[in-house]
């Protein structure tokens, strides 16, 4: 994504049921640091019920530590098969303050195309571009972090591969390491840019290592902060 997937995670997120099908909406927020100095909030609300998902992602800059006026708004929605969830639509629309961007996805048979938002446009007219028809299997960005910041099982928490395309796009978000203790759990990880960045995006950095720290609730295991390396510092994810 244009600001997205790196920017995301630097400002930085039901099994099919016996008997009738329940709903569970959920809401969380996170404030998100750079520096240590306050850049803004995160705000995700979800619905999860029989086997499928719909999630929203919005960030607003505030703060004294804020750099620019930016925002964004990312929603996804599709299926979940067992603790997999597979997109079937994805928009985001973007304002960097220098720039807005949009960008609408729509999937069949895991494979996603551009429907629509200006990120169409520039595809169109950009010869290198990645052709969507070969990013089959791949995630939208907003999958990808509710993926990690949804309530998940305590066994396998810290397994979690994925790759991204976002129109434009082809990233890695991989979860492979663990700490126990202290009656939470660390989940190590990184997010690397594959393809589809420009030659100085790669150079100024390709891999942005995070953290991500899980407490219980009730059965499950609750994201309560996210940390990413990034060019511009540390940003921190802290659930309120």
């Amino acid at each position: 994504m244009r600001l997205a997937a790196p920017f995301v995670l630097t400002l930085a997120l039901l099994a099919c049921l016996t008997g009738p099908a329940q709903a569970e909406d959920i809401r969380a927020s996170y404030d998100v640091r750079l520096l240590g100095l306050p850049v803004g909030k995160m705000r995700f609300a979800a619905r999860e019920e029989a086997g499928a998902y719909a999630v929203t992602g919005v960030f607003d800059t505030s703060g004294i530590g804020r750099i620019v006026e930016a925002g964004f708004r990312l929603s996804a929605q599709g299926r979940d098969r067992q603790g997999r969830l597979t997109p079937q639509a994805y928009d985001e629309r973007i304002d960097t303050g220098s720039r807005q961007s949009t960008a609408s996805l729509r999937y069949k048979g895991g494979v996603p195309r551009i429907t629509g938002g200006s990120v169409a446009a520039e595809v169109a007219q950009d010869p290198g571009a990645l052709d969507p028809a070969t990013q089959g299997g791949t995630v939208d960005p907003m999958t990808a972090l509710w993926g990690v910041l949804r309530d998940r099982p305590l066994q396998g928490l810290c397994s979690y591969d994925v790759t991204i395309f976002d129109g434009q796009r082809r990233a890695r978000l991989a979860m492979t390491g663990r700490r126990d203790g202290a009656g939470q759990v660390i989940c190590t990880g990184a997010y690397t840019r594959l393809a589809g960045f420009s030659a100085s995006e790669m150079k100024r950095q390709s891999i942005y290592p995070f953290a991500v720290t899980y407490t219980p609730t009730g059965t499950l295991m609750r994201a309560q902060a996210l940390t990413v390396k990034s060019a511009y510092g540390t940003a921190e994810m802290t659930r309120d």
